[in-house]
């Protein structure tokens, strides 16, 4: 554990440390992580690790004592860069970051350089899939592969996947009645060419991901399903397919600090309409 003197059990810094310690990779393919807001010679009482570091996720921090929050995503809307000056909503939320005083890291592309891949591993510990993972493809990302060569009916894997993640629908392009192999992409790596790649090197019947344009993989896992393949995507949502990796970040985290580590669960950023019939 790290330790820092003058009777400050951790600052800033040691955590990043411990962060670096857990997730060895390649620094130079790091581009997005670090500090957003905050000093690195801060003390810290207490950290919380989230999806992204949203107003009402830094409130609760705050709340909580937490100085340090570990966001995977973005504060200000977008994967790299700032926001603009003259927006309202991001210039807000800086003044109201300042005023919390709650310090904010991004730690993105570390946990997804790291072999393996933590916020995919994470992904299939939630799923209760660990175990089954038997193959994996390494290039161009880390993608663990559960295996069940007896075949597992296609409604009771997707019934599986909804009460592990808690998801009260998932959506569903293709069609694999028979689920052999399920490959997990989770995050933004839903994109046509990615996908089909997976399908190809794994002999995947089901990939989970987490987003995509809707025309490319949607439409690939449909044409499969006109032309008699066995190709199914089910579409998590961005934040449930990496909320489960920062949680298990968080919990392998407290191993390596002398302050309490929090994981701060929160909503999702939209809600459903439903139509009805009236």
């Amino acid at each position: 554990m790290a330790a820092c003197a003058g009777g400050v059990s951790m600052r800033v810094r040691d955590v990043i440390a411990a962060l670096e310690s857990m997730m060895p990779c390649d620094d130079q393919a790091i581009s997005v992580d670090g500090l957003v807001c905050g000093d690195a010679e801060a003390p810290v009482r207490a950290i919380g690790v989230t999806f992204v570091a949203s107003v009402s996720a830094v409130e609760v921090a705050r709340a909580n004592g937490i100085d340090l929050l570990l966001s995977h995503e973005g504060a200000f809307f977008r994967h790299q860069g700032d926001a603009p000056a003259t927006d309202a909503v991001a210039s807000q939320k800086k003044r109201q970051l300042l005023d919390l005083g709650v310090a904010v890291y991004r730690l993105h592309d570390r946990p997804h350089r790291t072999a393996p891949d933590w916020i995919a591993e994470g992904l299939a510990e939630a799923l209760g899939w660990a175990a089954d993972v038997r193959l994996r493809l390494a290039v161009p990302c880390d993608v663990p592969v559960a295996v069940w060569p007896e075949g597992r009916p296609m409604d009771d894997v997707v019934r599986e996947v909804c009460a592990r993640l808690g998801l009260p629908r998932v959506r569903i392009s293709g069609r694999a009645d028979v689920v052999r192999r399920a490959a997990l992409l989770p995050g933004y790596r839903g994109t046509g060419d990615l996908v089909a790649h997976v399908f190809r090197e794994t002999g995947a019947d089901v990939v989970l991901v987490g987003e995509g344009p809707e025309w490319e993989a949607m439409e690939y896992a449909r044409d499969a399903a006109e032309l008699g393949l066995s190709r199914a995507v089910l579409w998590l949502g961005h934040q449930a397919s990496e909320s489960p990796g920062m949680r298990r970040i968080a919990e392998a985290l407290r191993l390596h600090c002398t302050v309490p580590v929090l994981w701060l669960d929160q909503p999702q950023a939209y809600t459903w309409f439903e139509r009805g019939d009236g």
